[in-house]
This record gives structure tokens, sequence and C-alpha cells, in this order.
């Protein structure tokens, strides 16, 4: 048979289908057309030698940032997602109710990685650096926001709210019922920023809904998941168990080894990972999915478990297991291959510590319907032991 493209040999990690397997992987129409054993290639229009290599369902990231030019802290989408092994990015609420048009049409209609969005409960979105969107709690519009969603309900996978201090101030709760009205009246989740906010965690957790996803999980800053003791929050756990599901959304000041570490060893792992790349982190400390993950490789957790947290977790957190997170045959044909690099790299949380790890995953090719992706770079600069 004739395929467009064929990935050989290859160790394929598909945690959706508990695939873990050396196989080849064809590709016909922008779509996976099999996975087996030495599929014959004679008369294929490509081919991929990944012998030695990851192959992956493409990376599924929870939460980006990617309406450039707008969004104060938003970067390009292809460059930094897309060509680092991510085939499907959240934005994160970089846009609200008066701005989500623009997004929709210049970036998600115009990019080939495939892009939705949290609807940012603010209209505004997130336009500034300093001046918070929720400030003036009148920008926190229920009506407009389910009407922009409805609008956009092909890219909008949820709603989101930021409820730090400096963002929120004193309106954090306000900010959160608006949320949470306008994500029960569009079904879907809602994405909860927490840290340094001005009410107890506890109570903002006793409010949200299995599905609805707490972003910067692992922060080290006031007001996070583990409580004196070193344990984690009695809250915590109980919104786990009734279905919240715990994101890391590393960014550039939320995500703290030691919390994390304290988190797994007290039996409680990420229920997602994601990266919250923007501007002020893509040259470190998070660099990309790929490199978040390693993260959690250095910390214990399995290859097959990191994979899993990467792809099919927060595909199914979005509702887009049917078109990301696996290599269902028949699915769009979405796949990273990655080599894991085994030597020494030097990983930093945002509080500035330092872990020495051994395994660090680089990007080598990424195919997004079908078609082939080069890396921006393979191991980053920064990353290069001297």
């Amino acid at each position: 048979m004739t395929y467009d493209l064929v990935i050989k040999n290859g160790t394929v990690i598909d945690p959706a289908h508990g695939i873990r397997d050396q196989l080849d992987v064809a590709i016909s129409g922008g779509r996976i057309a099999a996975i087996e054993a030495d599929i014959g290639d004679g008369n294929t229009h490509d081919v991929v030698e990944a012998d030695g290599l990851l192959v992956t369902p493409g990376l599924v990231d929870l939460h980006v940032h990617v309406w450039w030019g707008v969004a104060h802290l938003a970067i390009e989408v292809d460059p930094t997602s897309l060509a680092r092994g991510a085939t499907t990015v959240v934005d994160a609420g970089s846009s609200g109710s008066n701005t989500v048009a623009g997004l929709h049409r210049y970036v998600i209609d115009q990019s080939d990685t495939r892009t939705v969005a949290f609807l940012n409960i603010s209209g505004m979105g997130q336009l500034d650096l300093d001046i918070g969107e929720l400030e003036d709690i009148r920008w926190a519009r229920v009506d407009k926001a389910v009407e922009a969603a409805r609008l956009h309900s092909n890219v909008i996978v949820g709603m989101k709210v930021r409820l730090s201090k400096p963002i929120a101030g004193r309106n954090d709760m306000t900010g959160l019922e608006r949320a949470l009205d306008a994500a029960a009246q569009i079904d879907k989740p809602l994405m909860v920023h927490i840290g340094n906010t001005h009410h107890p965690l506890e109570e903002i957790l006793h409010r949200l809904r299995p599905g609805d996803i707490v972003t910067h999980s692992f922060h080290g800053i006031q007001r996070g998941i583990i409580a004196d003791n070193g344990r984690v929050l009695a809250g915590a756990v109980e919104a786990r168990d009734r279905g919240v599901i715990f994101d890391v959304g590393h960014g550039r000041g939320a995500f703290s080894f030691d919390v994390a570490e304290k988190a797994l060893a007290d039996g409680f792992p990420p229920g997602t990972v994601s990266s919250d790349v923007h501007r002020y982190n893509v040259r470190g400390p998070v660099y990309d999915l790929a490199t978040t993950l390693s993260k959690y490789l250095l910390m214990g957790l399995s290859l097959d478990e990191v994979i899993s947290l990467g792809t099919e977790r927060p595909a199914q957190a979005i509702g887009l297991q049917d078109q990301a997170g696996s290599l269902k045959v028949g699915a769009p044909a979405d796949v990273a291959v990655f080599r894991l690099e085994d030597d020494p790299v030097q990983l930093y949380d945002t509080l500035g510590v330092m872990r020495e790890g051994r395994q660090l995953l680089v990007p080598v090719v990424t195919i997004r319907n079908g078609r082939r992706f080069a890396p921006s770079y393979g191991r980053h600069p920064n990353l290069i032991q001297q």
C-alpha cells in the first residue's frame, strides 16, 4: 500500500491505548493509517527513520499564551509549540469577550498548530503586565463572556479566571463566582489561576466542580497546596477526589521543585502537565512543554506517566480526546518524535532552585495533520552544560 509517510522503527508510546513497543506508524491523507510492526515503505512518499527515538502522540499543552501583539505576555504559536513537539495548545485566557474575535481570526485560523482557548472572564483578557484584568470587577461581565464563548464555540474549550492579588485584588471570589456562572452556562470547564489570593485557597477549591482545572498548582508562593505540616491541604485532596484537575502551569513564577516533590511524596501527582510558555520564560526556565515534562522524569515519574500527562490527560480535560492526545487509527496524524537524551542537565524552577537531571526530551521532528515540521532547535543553548 502507498502511504504519504511512514515513521520507521521507533519506540511508540501511546498511553491512551496502552502501546509501548517498537513499531512503525503509517500516515495517509493527514490521518493515522496503521500502527504495526514492519510496515512496508517501498511505495511511500516519505520516511522518518526513528531508530533509537521515541514516537508519541503530538503533545497537548493545556496552558500557553499566544495572542501575539495584543496580550502583553504572548508569543507566536508555531515556533514555540509546533516546533517543540506540541501539536495542540490551549491559550489560557489571553483573550476576553472584547478581543477573542481577533485571536480567532488572526492566530487560531492562521496557525498550523491546533489552537483552542479558554476565554478570560474579564473582557479585556490579559492586556497588561501592571494592571490586573479584575482589579476593576466591571470587566467581569457574565453575559458578554457567554455571548462570546457561544459565538466562537468551535474554539472555546472553557472559561479562565486569574485570582492572584496583583490581578484581582480583593475581587477574587466575585471573579470566581462570575467565571463559574459563565462556565456553567456554556457547559464547559473553568481553569482557575491560583497563588497569593486574597481568600484562602480552600475556599476557592470548595467551589470548583468536577472537571474544573486548577493551574499553577505547584507554585511556591502564598496560598499554596502544601500546608504547614508539609502535607497537601485536605481541601485540595477533597477537590482532586471529586474530579478537580490539578495542572502544573509552570510559567515564570508558578513552579517549585520543593512543592511538587512534597505533593508527589504525599500521593498527589499532577493531573496534567502544562508549560504556561510565554515571552518572559521561553528562554528559561520553561523553554517548552517537553522540558517541563522532563522535570517530572527527574522527580521520579516513569516515561509512560510523563507522556500521558502531556498527551491523553490534557486532551481529555478539554474534550478533544477524539482529535488529539493519542495515535488512534483514523485520527488526525499529530505525532511527535523525540530523542531522550541521557546526559547531565541542570533544570530550574521559578524560584531559582536547580535540580540536576540526566534525561531530557528533545524534539526531533513533529508531524501535524501528516505534515513534517522541523524543531526550532535541539537542546536549548541555555541547557547545554559548559
